[in-house]
């Protein structure tokens, strides 16, 4: 029996703590726990809306709402309106100011008179408009010189280029008299002494 009981104690392995005594034992991590899903809630059913229908008559809400708030309560009666139709449209009157140059008084009846007449000034107290039409008048003057030229309604010429007036230069020059010149380059009388008296314009020399 002894040796049978030594035996068994020789198979018998012997374990040693794992951990010091007095010390706090580990946690054992537990696997986090999945909260459960909720499952949404059935959306309610559509209800179906009434199509919004016109109204052709004003109520009171409709009244009051178009009402300005800011407007003064004066403003809202027929007696303010009965007073702005008998004052009729306002006639403004010019700012007047030291520096200004509009009169601060002006005659109504002086106005339609004036607006009566010509807005514009004549051509004859306009110097632009003046040298327009003096030009136009002397290209019509030469259209019909050259259109009358060689027939005979021509009286001679009058409007002349570089080349005639250079030769009407060159045979006063010579001593030639003004008619015999005029009437040899088929001048009009009087175009010769328009050039000025002899000696104050001579042809130049090249």
């Amino acid at each position: 029996m002894g040796a049978g009981g030594s035996k068994a104690a020789q198979s018998t392995v012997r374990k040693f703590p794992s951990r010091a005594p007095g010390s706090v034992p580990p946690k054992i991590s537990k696997p986090d726990s999945v909260p459960p899903r909720r499952t949404p809630p059935a959306p309610p059913p559509e209800r179906q809306r009434a199509a919004p229908q016109a109204s052709f008559s004003k109520n009171e809400a409709i009244k009051q709402d178009s009402v300005n708030p800011d407007r003064p309560p004066e403003f809202l009666s027929a007696d303010f309106a009965d007073r702005l139709k008998q004052m009729g449209v306002a006639q403004p009157n010019p700012t007047y100011s030291p520096s200004s140059i509009a009169q601060p008084l002006i005659d109504a009846s002086g106005i339609s008179q004036s607006m009566s007449g010509p807005l514009f000034p004549s051509s004859r107290n306009n110097a632009t408009l003046g040298v327009l039409e003096a030009r136009r008048q002397i290209e019509r003057q030469a259209k019909e010189e050259l259109e009358n030229f060689g027939t005979s309604r021509d009286r001679g010429r009058e409007f002349l280029d570089v080349n005639t007036i250079r030769r009407i230069l060159v045979l006063r020059e010579r001593g030639e008299p003004a008619s015999r010149i005029e009437s040899q380059l088929n001048l009009k009388p009087g175009v010769v002494a328009r050039l000025g008296q002899k000696g104050l314009v001579s042809p130049a020399t090249l």
